[in-house]
């Protein structure tokens, strides 16, 4: 499982003194215990270590823009951590093949929004950990005026 690499490369990284890994994987064990403490007897599963993940990068690329221009050194700091981070992501989707399993999943005859429900909760366990989330609404509304 993915928690049990994430968990065994920080405890490398703290050992071996690789600090910039250290770091970047410190947020993501985080979310590990508070996930496994709030639901007693929960396993977390690889999909919520991409939510996870996808969720530090997100936060980790907002620090990075902050930074930019004005401190070097914290901006390189958040690439790092990003870039240490998305080497534990799947192989992300475009917007290409996320429009194919959206066109897949319409089997609908009307466009309507409950429709466009349907179709997002059809689609969104596939795109997970694949694909940025927030941009599955425009694209299911781009598919459903486009029909």
């Amino acid at each position: 499982m993915l928690k049990d690499t994430i968990r065994q490369d920080f405890m490398n990284a703290r050992k071996t003194g690789d600090t910039a890994k250290k770091n970047a994987l410190e947020a993501i064990v985080a979310y590990i215990i508070a996930k496994e403490k709030t639901q007693a007897g929960h396993v977390v599963t690889d999909e919520e270590m991409y939510e996870g993940i996808a969720k530090e990068i997100k936060v980790q690329t907002e620090v990075k823009e902050m930074w930019a221009g004005k401190n070097a050194e914290k901006e390189a700091e958040a690439a790092g951590r990003i870039a240490i981070l998305t080497e534990y992501m799947p192989k992300q989707l475009t917007e290409d093949e996320v429009m194919a399993l959206i066109k897949e999943a319409d089997v609908f005859e009307d466009a309507s929004p409950k429709t466009k429900g349907m179709i997002i909760k059809a689609v969104m366990p596939k795109i997970a950990g694949k694909f940025d989330k927030s941009k599955v609404n425009a694209l299911v509304e781009k598919h459903l005026a486009t029909k």
